[in-house]
């Protein structure tokens, strides 16, 4: 039998407390409640705490106020010893102003009227006999020979008062606790939530212009941090700070998506401060006449499309090449798109290069550095995942990070086995739209193999379908790959299987971080072990 527990890990001042809470937890039903330390603000009585409250469907609302240690009454006062001191206490005043406080929170808390309420005083380290007193009788008294029975005793007060009857409800319990249980930010209003934790992370982020401060002598930078470390957003800044000292600059990387993000940002700059070309390294190989391949080739050796790039780069115009080029997801790049680059500036051996990766999003297979020297700066932080995602990912992080994200919503991790992950996921979707009133421009749901059948009749319109994600009005579906350098405050990531076993762990991990504030992970039971640490 599991009774409804608040809070779910309770924590007690001293031991004695925890024995009552544990023998009157452990002896109650499925049906029923147990409080601990109830705090409630009164009217009448001013800030009272509550030791435990029992909800006991059948029979009412118990108050048990608990005092450990050596308890002794003189006749006239109850008197409390441990190894600190001896003071008087007042039990029964206590308990009784912590029914009434109670009774009243509810009564104006819902429409049921007074709740069915008694109390009782627990002396778990102490045999109390029968002193008699009129305030407190034997009858309301747990003491420590009892307190293995004690809910007998509760139950039998609660059956023989009669003043009061129980809620007409039969779910009365449940109305109660949703009442008693403090809501958490995230569930009294998560757009409050999204907000402020956007808020949060968008300063983080233009803190970090400091980064770009000191390594401003430096005309050749490789930036390498793990994800959400704020890496794009330096990227484009750095594109920008060149731009206004009168460099011709570019802003290349590998994927369209992240590319529609810096054509979007380019445009709400001056004329005067945006950069000179903004794509995908793709779009450059288009814009020189030729093509940079497709990536089921990029395994091959020798590349197969570098003869032709390198002729190219070499047939550009002098007034057509850069004096600085800006690489995002430097860490994808192929070696003869390092060498297209360096000959495309105006200047090869000294022309400014900053560079932008993160090794552990790796999922092209291996590639090779940019030759030459680069000074090399480490990210440390990760600013944009929630504590939770942070939490989630940090088994699979090679070096240490430091998570300064907010807090948020925990991850949930769906069990579902690959043929019906895409199935599953629809669900989840469907009940955080339906049930849980989620926005769905709010959603990514991304899968790590096939692309979701909602994909494939979207992207024919390639366009279109990037910039249906950033009109933020429907649930976007995507790949990892595809969505890598981007990010949803909500991920609901199918795992529908993985190219090879080598990179299932990055595309775990880079999956994974695309989520800012809400993360649902629908996988095997294998691979949510995996992600939890336990197998890796």
């Amino acid at each position: 039998m599991t009774p409804f527990v608040w809070p779910e890990n309770p924590t007690f001042a001293h031991p004695s407390e925890k024995k009552v809470f544990e023998i009157l937890r452990d002896s109650l039903s499925d049906d029923d409640a147990i409080f601990t330390n109830l705090k409630i603000t009164d009217a009448q009585y001013g800030d009272v705490e509550i030791d435990l409250v029992l909800l006991i469907k059948d029979r009412g609302c118990m108050v048990v106020e608990i005092k450990g240690g050596h308890i002794a009454f003189d006749g006239q006062e109850w008197i409390q010893s441990d190894r600190n001191e001896t003071r008087k206490i007042y039990p029964h005043d206590q308990a009784i102003k912590a029914m009434y406080s109670l009774r009243t929170y509810l009564r104006n808390k819902w429409s049921q009227g007074n709740l069915k309420t008694e109390w009782v005083v627990a002396f778990p380290d102490s045999a109390i006999p029968n002193v008699q007193s009129p305030s407190l009788p034997t009858a309301r008294i747990i003491d420590k020979n009892e307190l293995i029975h004690g809910i007998s005793k509760i139950r039998g007060i609660l059956g023989n008062q009669e003043r009061l009857q129980l809620p007409a409800i039969s779910t009365w319990v449940n109305l109660a606790s949703s009442h008693l249980r403090p809501l958490s930010i995230m569930e009294a209003n998560f757009e409050d939530v999204l907000e402020n934790n956007y808020e949060f992370i968008r300063d983080l982020t233009h803190q970090r212009k400091w980064i770009l401060d000191l390594i401003a002598d430096n005309p050749r930078i490789y930036v390498q941090g793990p994800a959400g470390s704020g890496k794009t957003w330096l990227a484009f800044e750095q594109a920008v700070r060149w731009t206004r000292m009168g460099l011709r600059v570019g802003i290349v990387t590998f994927n369209r998506g992240l590319v529609t993000y810096l054509n979007m940002k380019t445009e709400e700059l001056p004329q005067e401060d945006r950069p000179a070309w903004v794509g995908t390294f793709h779009g450059f190989a288009e814009f020189m006449g030729t093509t940079a391949g497709a990536p089921s080739k990029y395994g091959e050796v020798p590349d197969p499309y570098a003869a032709k790039l390198l002729e190219a780069a070499q047939r550009l115009d002098q007034n057509q090449k850069f004096d600085a080029w800006i690489v995002d997801e430097a860490q994808d790049f192929l070696d003869s798109w390092w060498k297209v680059l360096k000959i495309t500036l105006k200047d090869p051996e000294h022309g400014r290069m900053a560079l932008f990766g993160d090794d552990q999003q790796l999922v092209y297979l291996n590639r090779a550095k940019p030759e030459g020297f680069f000074a090399y700066v480490r990210l440390v932080e990760n600013i944009r995942n929630s504590q939770q995602i942070a939490q989630a990912v940090k088994p699979f992080l090679h070096q240490e990070v430091s998570a300064r994200g907010p807090n948020a919503f925990p991850v949930e991790f769906i069990e579902s086995t690959v043929e019906e992950a895409f199935s599953n996921a629809d669900d989840v979707v469907e009940r955080l739209t339906d049930k849980e009133n989620w926005h769905p421009g709010e959603i990514a749901l991304l899968t790590t193999m096939h692309q979701h059948p909602e994909q494939k009749s979207l992207i024919h319109d390639r366009f279109s379908y990037w910039e249906s994600l950033w009109a933020k009005e429907d649930v976007f579906y995507c790949t990892v790959g595809g969505f890598k350098g981007l990010e949803r405050p909500v991920v609901v990531l199918a795992v529908d299987g993985f190219h090879d076993e080598e990179s299932m762990l990055d595309f775990l991990y880079v999956g994974m971080t695309r989520a800012r504030d809400k993360l649902v992970v629908v996988a095997p039971i294998e691979i949510i072990e995996k992600i939890k640490g336990t197998v890796i």
